[in-house]
């Protein structure tokens, strides 16, 4: 039977799980657990974040049939008033959350033979198998290989190859803030998109997807930041988080004139490969001579539709092949 190895437990790899038709999946990432950017960010008597992917938006007809298949089941609607800051112009498009957190996305669909903290080192080709090397020196072979990881971490990988496919271009950098307040701020709007500020992009009140692990108490408010401050900051962001957070609660506040509330809660968590500006033509790459695969967002978008769209075509591909 053959044996399929997937690099990457974000929304792409899950779909890829769930598509392909056959059980011999093994998937291996180097972070601690599923999600990817669709990762969710829990606190203890505090609540929940989702500090990535923070709701998908349906365009296409296939992937909002895909979101009511699982209506209930692990997704829910986030209703409520969303603004764009500078006019106060409705976005008026739905949204759609998961139950607990955005990583139940992943977490529903992706395969069970999941293994973490597995950082691919090296690949090579040698007797119609793909055999690999994981930074901890562990190895593992396979007949069809699948890279869903970011797109710098797959020029690295493939580099050596002299594949008949070039990734080129690079990904950019956000910084997500996580912030828990002690009384409400009396903002009428669940979510802010930001077009103009220098500092923020968006900002979402976690507390208004009504989960069960949210403190009542508090206030929960996730800020991410514009384009220009997570290139200005990012570099050197991990031995100045307390002034990178100041900054960006700070303009939040002032924003909208708040103050006298006390922060309980603060974090920052940096993406290095958040989103990337410019993409490619093709939903995917197959290569069925080598059994070479690789999707993402970052193919043909940047939204998580897009990375449910990749992983659903090249699955297709496969399967017919």
């Amino acid at each position: 039977m053959n044996k399929i190895i997937i690099i990457g437990s974000g929304f792409s790899s899950a779909v890829l799980s769930k598509n392909l038709k056959t059980e011999n999946i093994l998937i291996f990432d180097k972070s601690r657990g599923p999600g990817g950017r669709s990762s969710t960010r829990r606190v203890e008597h505090v609540g929940v974040f989702d500090h990535g992917l923070q709701f998908v938006s349906p365009k296409e007809k296939k992937f909002e049939l895909f979101l009511k298949q699982h209506l209930e089941s692990f997704i829910k609607e986030w209703n409520g008033k969303f603004l764009i800051f500078e006019d106060n112009k409705k976005i008026d498009k739905k949204k759609y959350i998961g139950k607990s957190g955005n990583n139940d996305f992943v977490k529903n669909l992706i395969s069970k033979n999941v293994y973490y903290q597995k950082e691919l080192a090296s690949i090579k080709r040698v007797s119609k198998k793909w055999f690999l090397e994981f930074n901890d020196n562990s190895k593992q072979e396979c007949d069809k290989l699948i890279l869903t990881i970011p797109l710098e971490q797959c020029q690295k990988i493939i580099l050596p190859l002299n594949l008949d496919f070039k990734v080129i271009g690079s990904m950019e950098p956000n910084l997500t803030i996580m912030v828990g307040l002690d009384k409400s701020l009396g903002i009428q709007a669940n979510g802010f998109k930001f077009e103009k500020n220098s500092i923020l992009s968006w900002a979402a009140n976690e507390s208004s997807k009504i989960r069960s692990e949210n403190n009542p108490d508090l206030e929960l408010w996730t800020l991410q930041s514009s384009l220009f401050f997570a290139q200005k900051k990012f570099q050197d962001y991990r031995s100045n988080k307390e002034e990178v957070i100041n900054l960006m609660v700070g303009e939040f506040l002032n924003l909208f004139n708040i103050k006298n509330t006390k922060i309980v809660h603060k974090d920052i968590h940096g993406w290095l490969y958040a989103f990337k500006k410019e993409n490619f033509s093709q939903k995917f790459y197959w290569n069925e001579e080598i059994n070479l695969g690789i999707c993402g967002d970052w193919m043909c978008g940047s939204k998580a539709e897009d990375a449910w769209s990749s992983a659903s075509a090249l699955a297709d591909q496969i399967n017919n092949s």
